[in-house]
């Protein structure tokens, strides 16, 4: 499948750092999060800085927020699979989501995780690729619209029950859980 992973963003409640270098016993949130997928996937970062060993674009200008940032990542693979995943760096462990989406989405449009808090999280899903062609079409304006106004495209959306690992972290402390957490440039 395709894969872009969502790296931009300020960071601001990290301290304003690039969250794919900021690491958890030693690892990068990133690496904790490719290595848990297929290494046959199409993997793309959509980060402001270039990740040395992955391909890393950027919208442009950068800052786009999260749909500029999937349309410019969707726009960068060089085979369109069946399937496309929308995944969040600060989320390190959502990829255990992967196959239960694969599972659940059946002709959907779409198959979105719905968090153990009970909101769904539009970037812990998987897409039909043709489907998310046709909702960024739809949705016309990508730069500075939210990932919700990007699921409100799907005709048939599937919400799949989290299992706690598409749990996001904000902040270094919510981090800390996880280990040993390292900024850069802290």
């Amino acid at each position: 499948m395709n894969i872009i992973i969502l790296a931009g963003g300020e960071g601001k409640r990290m301290g304003g750092v690039n969250k794919a270098a900021v690491s958890v016993n030693g690892r990068t949130l990133l690496d904790i999060l490719v290595s848990q997928l297929d290494p046959a996937d199409e993997v793309v970062v959509v980060s402001p800085a270039a990740i040395p060993g992955h391909i890393t674009v950027c919208e442009n200008p950068p800052l786009g927020g999260p749909v500029a940032g999937i349309e410019v990542g969707f726009s960068t693979f060089a085979t369109t699979h069946e399937y496309t995943a929308v995944l969040a760096v600060d989320a390190p462990h959502s990829a255990a989501m992967l196959p239960h989406l694969a599972t659940a989405i059946g002709q959907a449009d779409a198959a979105v995780t719905l968090g153990l808090d009970g909101w769904m999280q539009p970037l812990c899903a998987l897409w039909r690729s043709t489907s998310l062609e046709a909702a960024l079409a739809n949705l016309g304006r990508t730069r500075n619209r939210p990932a919700k106004a990007l699921i409100q495209q799907a005709t048939q959306l599937i919400e799949v029950p989290g299992n706690g690992s598409e749990k996001d972290y904000d902040t270094v402390a919510e981090l800390q859980v996880l280990g040993e957490v390292t900024v850069p440039n802290a």
